[in-house]
């Protein structure tokens, strides 16, 4: 007994000794971990889809998003399947998070500045604030552990979660089977593991749609294929993607170059700049690999130290004084309770809100089918609906939305899954005559 006790008593201190020693990134993570589930509290769209994306795993099949990477859904339904879940996936990812951070820093404590490292890899506002949407968060947690850890099973498992999270993180892999060239086995063994994650996602995808890659494909079709004209640069995109590339100078270019993080913000760099959407989450990996340059070139020069803590500080500021002026991801959605729109069939802009009020709501038919889909017995409800005809319609106005009303009421489906490739799902169900899913009730 009095052995168990000294036991505990030292593993107490040498717990204490080590949140000494890596006080400011332990201080830095925690600030850190409490604002990203404070932001995954407030209403969002995406939190919404990946709930109910848990709900769906766990055999609660009323919402479903295909273009949705399966991890943080699945993690959903391990922790639950609950409102509540989300925020226990958003800290596990945190903590992963810190965990690939901190192995990274005590591989080589004398080459990285701790200060400067804290306030980048967790406070840094591209990273502390409207970053976590759901998935990115684990994704970007993943693939930094994949980078710090030696064991190529480790990085199998590591980058396959991350490309599970978010689907265009698979063009890391480049970077890390690169790596690997030299030992054949060591690719196998990851290639292996990253197949073995993969499967059962795809065996999903090929029993619902007929196509194992149907997700990703999907997903491209909605966010590359289908979004129009590049955005514009903001001001503070501009200053990130600057600053990380003055990092890459201060650590030496060709150093920088042959670094594997380095490696992976570049390429998450270049991606943001060609892509068609230009929002500031997206740059959420460039932050660690930022953090990293920016404190080892911190711990060569006072000077530089001075500098990257002043911006870091600044910049903080800045964004302290926008959170309280209401962030865009702080949400209000106005819910019709209507008996005809808790009965009955109805669509709408904002259709996934609808769902915590426990409406089975549909995708907005387009404005040419609106006259086919409220006279079949279904009622819409926009939110954006400036500039449009409702002529013809029974049209209630209440200052945040308005709804085209029907005369009659069609049953709401049990269930629905939305995409802009659904149609096909259910054209293959019912072609194969599934048993899987019963899509009696599915509406066109």
């Amino acid at each position: 007994m009095g052995h168990l006790k000294k036991s505990s008593i030292l593993s107490v201190r040498f717990i204490f000794r080590k949140i000494i020693e890596f006080k400011w990134l332990v201080f830095s993570f925690v600030l850190f971990a409490f604002l990203q589930a404070l932001q995954i509290a407030f209403i969002q769209w995406d939190k919404v889809a990946y709930i109910f994306g848990g709900k769906w795993f766990c055999g609660q099949q009323m919402y479903f998003e295909f273009i949705r990477p399966p991890l943080p859904s699945f993690l959903n339904c391990v922790f639950g399947a609950q409102d509540y879940s989300m925020i226990l996936t958003t800290i596990f990812a945190c903590v992963v998070y810190f965990a690939a951070v901190l192995i990274i820093y005590t591989k080589n404590k004398s080459a990285f500045d701790q200060k400067v490292l804290a306030l980048f890899a967790f406070l840094f506002p591209t990273i502390l604030f409207v970053f976590n949407f759901g998935s990115d968060m684990l994704a970007v947690a993943f693939i930094l552990l994949a980078f710090a850890v030696h064991s190529p099973s480790k990085k199998g498992i590591a980058f396959a979660l991350a490309s599970l999270s978010r689907y265009n993180f698979l063009i890391f892999g480049i970077i890390l089977f690169w790596g690997e060239r030299k030992k054949p086995k060591n690719l196998l063994i990851m290639g292996a593991l990253l197949v073995l994650f993969w499967v059962p996602w795809m065996i999903f995808n090929y029993l619902y749609t007929g196509n194992p890659f149907f997700s990703i494909i999907e997903s491209t079709y909605l966010n590359v294929l289908n979004k129009g004209a590049p955005q514009p640069f903001l001001i503070e995109q501009i200053f990130v993607i600057v600053l990380f590339v003055l990092s890459l100078f201060l650590t030496k270019i060709k150093d920088s170059l042959f670094d594997q993080k380095s490696q992976a913000g570049i390429i998450a760099a270049v991606m943001f700049i060609f892509s068609a959407v230009k929002e500031t989450r997206f740059l959420g990996l460039l932050t660690p690999m930022l953090a990293f340059n920016a404190a080892k070139a911190s711990a060569k020069s006072r000077r530089t130290k001075i500098f990257f803590m002043a911006v870091a500080f600044l910049s903080l500021l800045a964004v302290f004084v926008y959170f309280f002026h209401a962030p865009y991801f702080v949400r209000s959605i106005s819910i019709p309770q209507d008996s005809f729109i808790k009965d009955c069939r109805v669509a709408s802009d904002n259709w996934v809100f609808f769902y915590d009020k426990g409406i089975v709501a549909e995708y907005p038919p387009n404005p040419n089918s609106w006259s086919a889909f409220v006279s079949g017995g279904g009622s819409i409800v926009l939110y954006n609906y400036q500039g449009k005809d409702f002529n013809g319609f029974d049209v209630i106005n209440r200052g945040e939305y308005v709804i085209l009303k029907s005369s009659s009421c069609a049953p709401q489906p049990k269930s629905y899954i939305s995409g802009p490739l659904r149609d096909s799902v259910l054209k293959w169900l019912r072609d194969t005559n599934s048993k899987i899913y019963d899509y009696s009730d599915w509406v066109n």
